[in-house]
């Protein structure tokens, strides 16, 4: 028999499934092991008195909320909305609300949600900061648990991909396939990642014995109209037969922008982007690029968060996922070059293979 008014409480969980309140409570809260058996009565019982578990008295109790707060900078991003969804499907695992907030690269926009999230008490924040956007001291003074996602806290808990490794593989690529005037279009280089990114190609290019000439580097915010910007780098005399894009987006708009000035890819320009985001492989052909794990960065950073609020006391220091380069079709030998003589076929492969080569 429910309450008087009709609704299921916990007493009527523990009576219908002949345990004690206390067992319902441990099972509800994960605050002690219940036996299998037990718990299959329990939730037997919760299903069949439709018990729904009372998110503020369960918050005064235990001083949680059982939510936590997502700020990212742009949820039109590709990247960042794969990151999210990962986010949200590993929190949800656990029993715990995603707030998503949206700080579009502005960072005032960007500061108010992160002090809107810590007013509302959220258990804590993950955090894609926006290029510009708070120092990481300015946020501790929040007073809650922050993992910065994608781009590091310096001396902070942070999960991101370790971008120097994904610029070497991105530059191996290339000069393995013969490629010796590179061009690059990067993002701003007060971007620690893109700075990162750029640092691993030089120091790669550089191991192959091949220069990286200043009027081959375009930089730029990381948007489609860097990449409509590639024309630049093929006006000139002894132009580039390869172009690496700092991200997707930029190399999906060189793309676009290469086919409406007539060039051919790969035949003509080699192309590398970075992020494989799902669009990279529906372009024809398929983009090569550089994988981050957006699944993998989400979950070790919602389960970095969750693990410090369940009292684990690891010391601050960056979690680096390992990229992983996948050869589509964008990307051939150069024409002309000793790898063309010792592979005839140097046309594109089949548009369908994905190569993954990793960093080792």
């Amino acid at each position: 028999m429910g309450s008087p008014n009709g609704t299921a409480t916990i007493k009527d969980v523990a009576r219908r499934a002949g345990v004690a309140v206390g067992t319902v409570s441990h099972y509800l809260n994960g605050t002690a092991p219940v036996a299998e058996k037990t718990a299959q009565r329990v939730q037997r019982a919760i299903e069949r008195l439709g018990f729904r578990i009372h998110m503020g008295a369960r918050s005064l109790r235990s001083r949680r909320t059982y939510s936590v707060g997502l700020v990212l900078p742009n949820i039109s991003n590709p990247f960042y909305a794969e990151i999210a969804r990962a986010v949200e499907d590993a929190l949800w695992e656990q029993g715990v609300q995603t707030v998503l907030c949206d700080s579009y690269q502005d960072p005032e926009r960007e500061w108010a949600h992160l002090e809107g999230l810590a007013s509302r008490r959220v258990d804590g924040i993950l955090l894609i900061r926006s290029e510009r956007g708070a120092p990481a001291a300015q946020v501790d003074g929040l007073g809650v648990p922050v993992v910065y996602v994608d781009r590091a806290g310096e001396g902070r808990h942070s999960v991101t991909s370790d971008n120097r490794c994904g610029g070497q593989l991105a530059a191996r690529h290339l000069a393995s396939l013969g490629h010796r005037r590179i061009g690059v279009l990067a993002g701003e280089s007060a971007v620690k990642n893109v700075r990162q990114r750029l640092q691993g190609f030089r120091a790669e290019l550089t191991r192959h014995r091949v220069a990286l000439r200043e009027r081959d580097l375009l930089c730029g915010p990381q948007a489609i109209e860097l990449g409509y910007r590639v024309d630049e780098l093929l006006a000139g005399p002894d132009r580039p037969t390869a172009v690496f894009a700092t991200n997707d987006i930029v190399a999906i708009g060189a793309w676009r922008r290469l086919i409406e000035v007539g060039a051919r890819v790969p035949e003509d320009v080699s192309l590398v982007g970075f992020d494989d985001i799902e669009m990279s492989r529906l372009l024809v052909p398929p983009l090569t690029t550089v994988r981050q794990d957006k699944e993998a960065m989400g979950r070790e950073a919602a389960a970095l968060l969750l693990g410090l609020l369940g009292g684990e006391g690891r010391p601050p220091a960056p979690l680096l996922i390992p990229p992983v380069l996948v050869v589509r079709g964008s990307t051939a030998v150069a024409r002309g070059s000793p790898e063309a003589v010792a592979a005839p076929m140097s046309g594109r492969p089949a548009s369908h293979i994905e190569k993954e080569v990793g960093s080792s």
